[in-house]
């Protein structure tokens, strides 16, 4: 079956309200199924306590860096850009979601599915006045004959069918495509340097793994599969007191709902625990293990999703700034690139810069003699480090300037040592 006929076939079974999001999924072949049987897709792969936390975390930390476009003089200083017309799209990039919602939706499809869009809307005069982000999972990528690249958006509720009859002056073609220049596709690694490769996709048995053991262990504890002991007597059972005693036992014991309850022997029934079976500390581990598996398909520090095993105070301070480093900063480049790309910011004088100081931030101790050490050596003023601080800057002239140590002095000075006697000193001394 064609992409084309699978598109129908949903939209048939939509409107006799036959259909469900996962359902959708299926039919567009957006859905991967791993040798264990699961189908690991947007939403199901989210089920997985791991894959969750490490999405949610990677899109809400690149989503809350404070962002901005700036102009860059000759003297390589720079200033906020504040009347360029993405200043307050960066910001209110639609009516109905604001700029960290924006951000952390598109991040999402970047994470998971190697890809983010966002179609932008332009006036009359071809000015940008709206970026619209789009699930990509219902973006399908066409290639012209020439050569040209146009995005074919698919609505998928009331809100999004509005969105595409609003945009319909943009689109073309009977197939109503986006042309490239009016679509801000921020992609993920790529074998074509065209889509993105999803994420989920390329990792689905390990996310099908993890998936698996969490019902498993959730199946044992809901149906009591596993008895964490056996009763014994001395005494013969007869075999309708057997049969009674068992289902007294699945009854009143058995099963999450009955956890705890007190055991009432009789006949001498005496209870004998089980200990753990080598089968039950490998199971353990192989969840662990699958904790550190999800982590490395995500590049984040085990310890951010909940894995401890070997942190330690000292290498989760370096681990976070790893993050930041190595994890972070490919995501943000990516968004850096295709904004100045996209709008022409670099052949502006312009560039977009994300603020890392919230991910960075040290204790308050660590701050005050970061800040102390930096107007000491002439990097800060004093009214830099009160306003990072928190602080109001003070009114004191001196607090905007730069400090020059008393125990230092300019090169070429006497005070070095290289320059003669009376170099530096007033005439007539």
């Amino acid at each position: 079956m064609g992409f084309a006929s699978r598109i129908a076939g949903w939209f048939r079974r939509k409107s006799s309200g036959g259909s469900t999001d996962a359902g959708f999924w299926d039919d567009l072949g957006t859905s991967t199924r791993s040798v264990t049987g699961i189908t690991v897709n947007q939403y199901t792969a989210l089920n997985a306590s791991a894959v969750l936390a490490a999405v949610t975390m990677l899109a809400e930390d690149v989503a809350k860096l404070p962002w901005s476009i700036f102009r860059h003089a000759d003297d390589k200083s720079r200033t906020e850009a504040k009347d360029h017309y993405l200043y307050d799209l960066l910001d209110e990039p639609n009516e109905w979601q604001n700029g960290l919602e924006f951000r952390e939706m598109l991040q999402t499809g970047i994470i998971m599915r190697g890809n983010g869009y966002a179609i932008i809307k332009r006036n009359n005069r071809g000015m940008p006045v709206a970026l619209i982000p789009w699930n990509p999972d219902r973006v399908l990528e066409w290639v012209a004959t020439t050569g040209q690249i146009f995005y074919r958006p698919m609505a998928h509720n009331i809100h999004e069918q509005a969105l595409l009859r609003d945009l319909a002056p943009q689109l073309v073609g009977s197939q109503q495509m986006v042309p490239f220049e009016d679509m801000l596709h921020i992609r993920g690694f790529s074998l074509d340097g065209l889509m993105g490769m999803s994420r989920i996709a390329l990792a689905r048995e390990a996310i099908a793994l993890g998936l698996s053991q969490e019902q498993q262990a959730a199946r044992w504890m809901g149906q009591g599969a596993k008895p964490s002991g056996m009763l014994t007597t001395d005494q013969k059972l007869t075999p309708d007191g057997a049969k009674r005693l068992a289902a007294d036992i699945k009854e009143s014991w058995g099963g999450l709902k009955n956890s705890g309850k007190v055991i009432i022997g009789e006949q001498g029934l005496k209870f004998q625990p089980f200990s753990m079976t080598s089968a039950d500390l490998e199971f353990i581990a192989s969840r662990q293990f699958q904790l550190q598996d999800i982590a490395r398909i995500f590049r984040i520090p085990p310890h951010m999703i909940g894995e401890l095993s070997r942190s330690t105070n000292n290498n989760i301070a370096q681990m976070g700034q790893e993050y930041v480093n190595f994890t972070l900063t490919g995501y943000t480049n990516r968004w850096r690139a295709k904004m100045s790309s996209t709008f022409g910011l670099r052949k502006q004088g312009l560039s977009l810069e994300f603020d890392y100081r919230d991910l960075t931030t040290a204790d308050m101790t660590a701050r005050m003699n970061n800040w102390r050490i930096a107007i000491m050596s002439m990097i800060a003023t004093p009214n830099e480090a009160r306003i990072d601080l928190g602080w109001q800057p003070s009114t004191d002239p001196g607090s905007d300037q730069l400090h020059f140590p008393a125990n230092m002095a300019a090169a070429g000075s006497q005070s070095t040592g290289n320059a003669p006697e009376e170099a530096g000193r007033p005439e007539g001394t």
